[in-house]
C-alpha cells in the first residue's frame, strides 16, 4: 500500500480516537441513557406540565417499594428481613412498625386547624340542624375520652378524630407492634422501604433481591408480595442476563464457528468484526454530540441496524480470499458504494420525520454504517487474508445451489405475487401498539403488583387529570368543583376511585364555611354539654375563643409535613405563565362512559387535561411504527428510481430480495393474524438493508462466486445473531427475532430465484 493510500487510513484512525475520547468524556461527566418512552414524542404534542407530572407521579414507585409479609412469627420474620435489607445496603429507610411513622406530628400539623376540617357527613349533620346526637357523643367522650386530644376545651366534639377517621384508611391495623393489612382473612405485615440508590442500579438490584431470596430460603413457609420499579427492573435485568448467556452466547459462538470454518483464520474473523466496533464508536460520538444525550432504544435498535455493516466486510474479505493476489479493490468499490448509499438513504430519510426518537435512531444507524464502511475500505485492505482450498470448495458448492434456483421467478410472476401480497396485507394486517410489548416482568411479579396496588388503594398514577390555576387556592377550588362528577362516576361503578390534594387540604373558602359550621355547633350544643358534664360555664368562652385563633391549613404547610409526604407527588407548583398545577389521580377500572365524560370535561375547560400514560406510550409506539412504514416506503420508491439509472431493466432484480422479503413477512403475519408492531418494523429495517446489499452485489458480480458466498454468510450470521431472538421470552426481542428469521430466509431465497440464468459455457471467476 502506498503512502498516499495510507494517509486516509491514518486520518480515519485519528477520527475514531477522537470519537472514543469524546464519548468516554461525555459518559463520565454524567450523560445518562434516557429510558423515558414519552421522550420520543415531539415536544409540541405535550403541555409543559405533562412531562413533569409523569415523572413526579412515577417517582414514589421508582424510589420506593412495598412488601407484604405473611409468616408464622411475623414480628421476628419482619425484623430479620429488615436487618437483612439494611445489611445489604439496599435501603435507606424501612418502615413496618407504628413508631416508624411520625404520627406524633398529627397534633402539630392538624390540631390548630381542626375547627376548619369537617368531613361531608359532619357538614351535612350540622347543616341539617339535628345536632343532638353530636351532643350525646361529645358528653360520652368527656366521661371516657377516646382518640387523639379530645380535650373539653380544645376539642369537645372530637373534630380532629372525625377528620382523621375520614382521611386515614381503616384497613390498616397494628398487631404486635407491627403495621398490618388484612387480605383474604390474613393479617399481612406492611413494609415500605426507600431505596439507597437508583432503581436502575444493577448492583442495588442484586443486593436487594439477594437479601430477599436469602430470607425466603431461611423461611420457606413465609410468603412475600412485592411492589416497586426496582423489582420490575431486576426481573428484566435477570431475564436479559439469562438470555445473553444462552441465546446471545449461543448465537455468538455459532457465528464465530461458521466464519472459522469458512476462512480458517482468527485474524480474518477479527477483521470482520472490526467494522462493527468502529461503526458503533463513530455513531455513538456523533449522536451524543448532535442530541446532547442518547436514548436506550437508539442503542438497542441502532446497534442491530448497523449489523448490516458486516456485509461490507464479508464481501471484501470473501473476494480477497477467493481472488488471492488477483484482487483489486477498485472492482469492489461500485458495489460497496451503492450498498452504503442505499442503506444509509433507507435509514437516514427517517431523520426528517417529526419524531425525535426516530430521528435519533436514524442518525445513529446512518453514522454507524458510514463508520463501518470507511473501516472496510480504508483498513481491511491493509490486512492479510488467508486463502484456503476449503473456502473455494464451499463457494463452489453454494454456487451450484444458486444455479439450481436461479431464473425460477420471472418479472411477471413476481409482479403478480407482489400485488397479491399487498392486497392481503392491506386488507387483513392489523397493528398492535400495546404497552405489553415493553413488558419484561414475570407474571408472578405482575400479580403481586396488582394485589398491592389494589389493597393499598393507590396506584402509580397511570391515568390522571392535570389541573392548572393561577394559585393554590384556585387549584383547590377547581378540584373541589370536580368532586361531584367524580363521586358520581364512582358511585355508579364507572370509576374505581380518585385521589387529590383537596381530599386532605380543603380550599380556603371551604375551610371558612366549615369554621362557621363549627361555631354554630358550639352555639347550639356546647353549653348543654358542659352543663350535663358538670363543668363550669366559663369553659364555653374559652372554647369559643379557640375558634377565633384557628389558622387555615395551607397546602404548603401540609406538603412540608411528614403527613403530607405521600401527597407531594400530586403537586407540581409553579409551571409557566404564572400558573400552578397539580393532579387528580384516577384509580381502579375506568370504563368507556367515564372516559367519555372526562374527555368531554377536558375539551370544555382549558384548565383541565386528561392524561393516560399507558395510552400515551402506546401512541408513541404507534406513531413510530407508522412513521417508519411511511418513510421506508418513500425511500424504496426513491431508491428504485436511483438504482434504475445504473441497472435499468435489471433494477427489479435488485429490489426484489428486500421488497419481496418484506411483503412475505407482512403477508404471513396477515394470514396468521399476527398484528404488526414497532419491533416487527425495526427488524424489517435490518431485512431491508441486507436485502438491498444482496440485490446490488449480485448484479455487480453476477458470475462471481465470492458475491454469493458473502451474501450467504451475511444472511446466516444475521440469522444466528438476530433470528435466534425468536426464542426470547421478552416480547420485543421475540418479535424482532421472528421477523428477522422469516425476512432474512426470504431474502436469501429470493436473491437466488430472481437471478438471470447464466449459460453453462460461461466460466465464473
Amino acid at each position: 500500500m502506498t503512502r498516499t493510500s495510507r494517509l486516509p487510513a491514518l486520518l480515519w484512525g485519528l477520527v475514531l480516537t477522537a470519537c472514543l475520547v469524546f464519548s468516554g468524556w461525555q459518559l463520565l461527566r454524567g450523560t445518562s441513557l434516557d429510558t423515558r418512552i414519552t421522550a420520543l414524542l415531539p415536544d409540541t404534542h405535550q403541555s409543559p406540565g405533562i412531562d413533569r407530572a409523569n415523572e413526579q407521579l412515577g417517582a414514589p414507585f421508582t424510589h420506593r417499594f412495598v412488601l407484604l409479609l405473611d409468616a408464622e412469627n411475623p414480628g421476628e420474620a419482619a425484623a430479620e428481613l429488615a436487618q437483612a435489607l439494611q445489611r445489604a445496603g439496599a435501603v435507606s429507610e424501612l418502615r413496618y412498625r407504628p413508631g416508624d411513622y411520625q404520627l406524633d406530628s398529627l397534633l402539630e400539623v392538624l390540631g390548630p386547624s381542626r375547627y376548619r376540617l369537617l368531613d361531608d357527613h359532619l357538614r351535612a349533620t350540622i347543616d341539617g340542624g339535628d345536632t343532638d346526637e353530636l351532643r350525646r357523643q361529645a358528653l360520652a367522650s368527656l366521661v371516657m375520652p377516646t382518640g387523639i386530644d379530645q380535650h373539653p376545651v380544645r376539642d369537645p366534639f372530637g373534630l380532629l378524630n372525625r377528620w382523621l377517621d375520614s382521611q386515614l384508611s381503616t384497613r390498616f391495623d397494628t398487631r404486635g407492634d407491627l403495621v398490618t393489612l388484612e387480605v383474604d382473612g390474613k393479617a399481612l405485615v406492611v413494609m415500605t422501604g426507600e431505596l439507597a440508590g437508583s432503581a436502575w442500579d444493577t448492583g442495588l438490584q442484586d443486593r436487594l433481591t439477594a437479601a430477599i431470596d436469602a430470607f425466603q430460603k431461611a423461611h420457606p413457609r413465609a410468603h412475600l408480595w412485592r411492589s416497586g420499579m426496582v423489582f420490575h427492573a431486576a426481573d428484566g435485568a435477570h431475564q436479559a442476563r439469562s438470555e445473553i448467556s444462552t441465546i446471545g452466547l449461543g448465537s455468538l459462538i455459532g457465528v464465530l464457528l461458521i466464519l472459522l470454518v469458512v476462512f480458517r483464520s482468527p485474524v480474518t474473523i477479527a477483521t470482520l468484526l472490526l467494522p462493527l466496533a468502529t461503526g458503533a464508536v463513530f455513531a455513538l460520538a456523533i449522536t451524543l454530540w448532535w442530541f446532547q444525550g442518547i436514548h436506550l432504544l437508539t442503542i438497542a435498535f441502532g446497534s442491530s441496524l448497523i449489523g448490516v455493516a458486516i456485509d461490507y466486510a464479508l464481501h471484501l474479505q470473501c473476494a480477497r480470499a477467493l481472488a488471492g493476489r488477483e484482487f483489486r479493490l477498485r472492482h469492489m468499490l461500485p458495489g460497496l458504494a451503492l450498498g452504503l448509499v442505499t442503506s444509509v438513504m433507507a435509514y437516514v430519510v427517517q431523520a426528517f420525520t417529526p419524531m425525535p426518537g426516530l430521528r435519533q435512531m436514524a442518525i445513529f444507524a446512518g453514522c454507524g454504517l458510514v463508520g463501518a464502511w470507511l473501516t472496510v475500505v480504508l483498513w481491511l485492505p491493509m490486512t492479510r487474508v488467508r486463502t484456503t482450498p476449503g473456502t473455494r470448495k464451499l463457494a463452489e458448492r453454494l454456487w451450484r445451489v444458486l444455479d439450481h434456483l436461479r431464473g425460477r421467478l420471472g418479472p411477471r410472476v413476481a409482479l403478480v405475487l407482489a400485488l397479491i401480497a399487498v392486497a392481503i396485507a392491506g386488507v387483513r394486517l392489523q397493528g398492535d401498539d400495546s404497552l405489553r410489548l415493553l413488558n419484561t416482568s414475570s407474571q408472578q411479579l405482575l400479580g403481586d403488583e396488582a394485589l398491592i396496588q389494589r389493597e393499598l388503594g393507590r396506584d402509580t398514577g397511570t391515568v390522571y387529570l392535570l389541573i392548572t390555576a393561577h394559585d393554590s387556592e384556585g387549584f383547590l377550588g377547581r378540584v373541589e368543583s370536580l368532586n361531584p362528577l367524580l363521586d358520581g362516576l364512582v358511585k355508579d361503578g364507572h370509576l374505581g376511585g380518585h385521589t387529590s390534594l383537596a381530599d386532605h387540604v380543603p380550599s380556603g373558602a371551604r375551610q371558612s364555611a366549615n369554621l362557621e359550621r363549627t361555631r354554630r355547633l358550639y352555639q347550639q350544643q356546647l353549653d348543654q354539654v358542659y352543663a350535663s358534664a358538670g363543668l363550669p360555664p366559663a369553659l364555653y368562652e374559652r372554647a369559643m375563643e379557640m375558634l377565633t385563633q384557628s389558622p387555615p391549613l395551607t397546602l404548603d404547610h401540609w406538603l412540608t409535613s411528614p403527613l403530607g409526604e405521600s401527597d407531594q407527588r400530586l403537586w407540581l407548583g409553579d409551571i409557566d405563565k404564572g400558573q400552578v398545577a397539580g393532579m387528580v389521580t384516577l384509580s381502579g377500572g375506568i370504563d368507556d362512559h367515564a372516559r367519555q365524560q372526562l374527555e368531554s370535561l377536558a375539551r370544555s375547560d382549558e384548565h383541565i387535561e386528561l392524561v393516560d400514560r399507558v395510552e400515551q406510550i402506546s401512541n408513541v409506539l404507534g406513531k413510530l411504527r407508522r412513521q417508519i412504514a411511511q418513510w421506508v416506503a418513500g425511500a424504496l420508491v426513491v431508491l428504485t428510481l436511483l438504482l434504475a439509472l445504473r441497472y435499468r431493466w435489471r433494477t427489479w432484480r435488485v429490489i426484489a430480495p428486500a421488497g419481496g422479503a418484506i411483503l412475505t413477512v407482512l403477508t404471513l403475519y396477515a394470514l396468521l393474524g399476527v398484528p404488526l408492531n414497532l419491533f416487527h418494523q425495526l427488524a424489517l429495517l435490518l431485512v431491508l438493508g441486507i436485502g438491498l446489499d444482496a440485490g446490488i452485489f449480485m448484479q455487480e458480480h453476477p458470475r462471481a462466486h465470492h458475491a454469493w458466498l458473502a451474501i450467504t454468510l451475511s444472511i446466516l450470521s444475521s440469522l444466528l445473531a438476530f433470528g435466534l431472538l425468536a426464542f426470547s421470552a421478552t416480547p420485543a426481542l421475540h418479535h424482532i427475532g421472528m421477523t428477522t428469521l422469516i425476512g432474512l430466509a426470504s431474502v436469501w431465497l429470493l436473491t437466488a430465484l430472481v437471478q438471470r440464468r447464466v449459460p453453462k459455457d460461461q466460466p465464473a471467476p
